[in-house]
């Protein structure tokens, strides 16, 4: 049946028809590619370590960022969602510094809207919001 597209669509826009059905294959295979790549990793999602605080938990989060460069630590609330915005002294030069041009985007629009490049949303993560958030403090205060 769905070799078939003139049993669904009257006129002559099998075409059409055809066209849509691939872009929406592709979709699906380049989104499927993407959730089992983030679902079959063994790599951490986020890394707190001495030097400073790496998000991996998508493929368009911020690089590593040094405890030198923190300036702040906050938590926000979005549509029911918890975030820790970590501000940085010099947000411009660190976006500016960003090589993958996604990312670069993406942190230009938290700036805009947050006026700060990195979020971390915890709900991407497998740890409690308040130990997260405690851990980051802790760290940031040893450090600073």
């Amino acid at each position: 049946m769905a070799i078939r597209p003139d049993l669904f669509v009257r006129g002559n826009s099998f075409g059409f028809i055809k066209i849509m059905g691939y872009i929406g294959t592709f979709i699906f295979i380049f989104c499927a590619a993407f959730v089992s790549q983030k679902v079959f990793t063994k790599k951490a999602g986020l890394t707190i370590d001495e030097e400073g605080i790496a998000d991996n938990s998508m493929n368009v989060s911020f690089s590593k960022v040094l405890w030198k460069d923190v300036s702040e630590i906050k938590t926000i609330q979005i549509s029911g969602d918890n975030f820790i915005t970590i501000f940085i002294k010099h947000p411009e030069a660190f976006i500016a510094a960003e090589p993958n041009s996604v990312k670069r985007k993406m942190m230009e629009l938290n700036y805009a809207s947050l006026k700060t490049p990195i979020n971390i949303a915890a709900s991407r993560l497998k740890v409690d919001f308040n130990e997260l958030l405690t851990t980051i403090k802790h760290e940031f205060e040893k450090r600073s």
